[in-house]
């Protein structure tokens, strides 16, 4: 395995526990969870969606170039 596959393992990983912690706030109720300031929760938003570009075009990346579902000879023919 190359080191690029290690990463898209790692990728596949986070993603998980992402979609794991999305469902959690949807479960537990807001007066258990801790206090944050709004500036903390901005802040948190935009390095969560900075991560989130990146993991999902890496993960875009990794399909088309292995060609998955034989995306690769459709865009690069």
């Amino acid at each position: 395995m190359e080191i690029i596959d290690y990463i898209f393992i790692g990728c596949i990983i986070i993603a998980v526990f992402c979609l794991l912690v999305i469902l959690l706030q949807k479960i537990i109720p807001k007066e258990i969870m801790m206090k944050s300031s709004q500036s903390s929760i901005k802040k948190g938003e935009t390095i969560g969606a900075i991560i989130g570009i990146v993991i999902g075009l890496f993960i875009c990346y990794y399909i088309t170039i292995n060609n998955y579902f034989g995306l690769y000879d459709i865009f690069f023919g």
